[in-house]
């Protein structure tokens, strides 16, 4: 039996058949140019993840659709980063709300040119893994004309190294990033002169010049501050730098620094020893900050005796210190990349954290380090040996971080947060053109994010905590064994017999004439 949809044995194709055919496919074009229409004026997505990752609260909607000026949005994540496919689609939600989102992908494995360039614009620390990935302290940059916002891995996932979870932060880190670069206020890092500090004019290798530069290209007003002047106001400072004074700090001038604590201000003290005339440890004068975090002075040096830490040159007063879990010391362990992230401290003196206070410990030194109150002993030839035989030894804290209590009626995020070290040589020039001691400068500018985190208020919820990777028990792994070996070859199998029964009655049906 033929078919009666051949028009071409009945004389040709008819012009109405062409007209019907023309308009069916004027048609389908008008569908589909409407549908596009639709879609592109009124865009929808469903967030069908069971913990509604993708899905934006209020604050980020707000913020969103009150944009009235271009942001910029760089994703510095390789394609085989775990994150990478997350912050896409969460770019993806953000970008359907607003279009003053202007969002770039540059991946450092395939595009390392553009990479670098960034990299030297924006001054980001990369290493490399194992695998030869290249791995960024940035992983988002977002920017608006000169001001930008760093955001790292870290602050998009929160891992809890006890419980075994992470909670995606993805919301939380790129609304807070937004929020900040739409700010038109500064903050403001003082640091203190008067009392032979470093200085951030100084751009020789001990100087804090670099640092100053890089504080301004992460939109901080930098200024120096005369704490010898009786009148000098830490009032207008979010973050205050005491870079190693070489006398006593007078007590006028510690007592501003402990009021401007309390207030909420946050402070980074780097305090080396104070080498008198007779060369003994002397007094930093900043003991009442100390006693605020419950913490007390060495007022000792620090000799590392340990070969394997210390330099072969000196005494041992040049040695790398050990990194212990904190936000400030994050990265300085990073497993896999190939670059030396050991801090390396010069001069330190010891401090003592005392019982109940919330200071925690952010390098030590090794368990074979010796304190040494006077040094005069060891320009003695004769006696040069005595006092490195009879000094104590013990595995003594350089570093710490604490965060105190927001002062009452205070409406920060975070409050009041110190870090105090015993060594002045963690903000030198010399740290940023010197490869080795990449630790030391991760270790400040770790420091000084910690302190100057004051993000603007977002009350972007929390998203629900989920464990990290595959949790398989005795009845999962048989469930699995039975759709590997049972259910998906047995799915396949009959698929195939069906399609081999249905093309045999075809070609039964062919041979006996019958339409098909």
């Amino acid at each position: 039996m033929k078919s009666e949809l051949v028009p071409a044995e009945r004389g040709g194709i008819t012009r109405s058949f062409k007209a019907f055919a023309a308009l069916g496919v004027l048609g389908a074009a008008l569908l589909a140019v409407n549908a596009n229409v639709l879609v592109a004026r009124w865009y929808k997505r469903w967030d069908l993840t069971a913990e509604k990752l993708y899905t934006l609260s209020p604050a980020t909607l707000k913020i969103l659709h009150a944009l009235d000026q271009p942001i910029g949005v760089v994703v510095l994540l390789a394609h085989a980063d775990p994150l990478s496919v997350s912050v896409r689609q969460m770019l993806v939600q953000y970008g359907a709300e607003t279009s003053q989102l202007h969002i770039k992908y540059v991946d450092p494995d395939q595009n390392p040119a553009e990479f670098q360039v960034l990299q030297k614009d924006l001054g980001l620390l990369t290493g490399r893994a194992e695998d030869g990935r290249v791995v960024s302290d940035a992983s988002v940059v977002i920017t608006r004309g000169e001001r930008h916002w760093f955001v790292t891995s870290e602050e998009l996932v929160h891992y809890d190294d006890e419980t075994g979870k992470a909670r995606p932060r993805l919301e939380q880190s790129l609304t807070e990033g937004i929020a900040n670069v739409l700010s038109t206020a500064k903050a403001k890092a003082c640091f203190t002169i008067g009392h032979r500090e470093l200085s951030i004019d100084d751009v020789g290798p001990e100087g804090l010049a670099e640092l100053r530069h890089r504080l301004e290209k992460s939109n901080f007003e930098v200024s120096a501050l005369d704490l010898s002047q009786p009148g000098t106001s830490l009032t207008e400072c979010t973050l205050l730098v005491v870079p190693g004074p070489a006398v006593e700090v007078d007590a006028s001038a510690a007592s501003r620094i402990v009021d401007f604590i309390k207030s909420g201000g946050s402070a980074y003290l780097l305090v080396a020893p104070v080498i008198g005339e007779d060369r003994s440890v002397q007094r930093s004068g900043l003991e009442p900050v100390g006693a605020l975090l419950g913490v007390d002075f060495g007022q000792d040096f620090i000799l590392e005796t340990d070969a394997a830490l210390r330099l072969p040159r000196g005494a041992g007063e040049v040695f790398f210190a050990t990194p212990k879990p904190h936000e400030v010391t994050r990265g300085l362990e990073r497993e896999g990349v190939k670059i030396d992230s050991r801090v390396l401290v010069s001069g330190a003196q010891s401090i003592r954290i005392n019982r109940n206070s919330p200071a925690k410990p952010l390098l030590n030194a090794s368990d074979k380090s010796l304190s040494l109150r006077n040094l005069g002993p060891l320009f003695d030839a004769a006696h040069k040996d005595d006092p490195i035989e009879n000094a104590p030894r013990a595995e003594y804290t350089l570093a710490v971080a604490a965060e105190l209590p927001k002062p009452v009626g205070s409406a920060a995020k975070y409050g009041p947060r110190v870090v105090l070290a015993g060594s002045a040589n963690l903000l030198w020039n010399r740290n940023y053109s010197d490869s080795s001691l990449y630790g030391d400068r991760l270790f400040s500018e770790n420091a000084l994010s910690w302190l100057s985190a004051r993000p603007t208020l977002v009350s972007v919820p929390e998203k629900t905590e989920h464990e990290v990777g595959l949790s398989l028990s005795e009845g999962s792994l048989a469930e699995v064994l039975r759709y590997v070996l049972v259910y998906m070859p047995g799915c396949a199998a009959a698929l195939g017999v069906f399609v081999m029964l249905r093309r045999r009655s075809l070609e039964k049906k062919s041979r006996q004439g019958e339409p098909v």
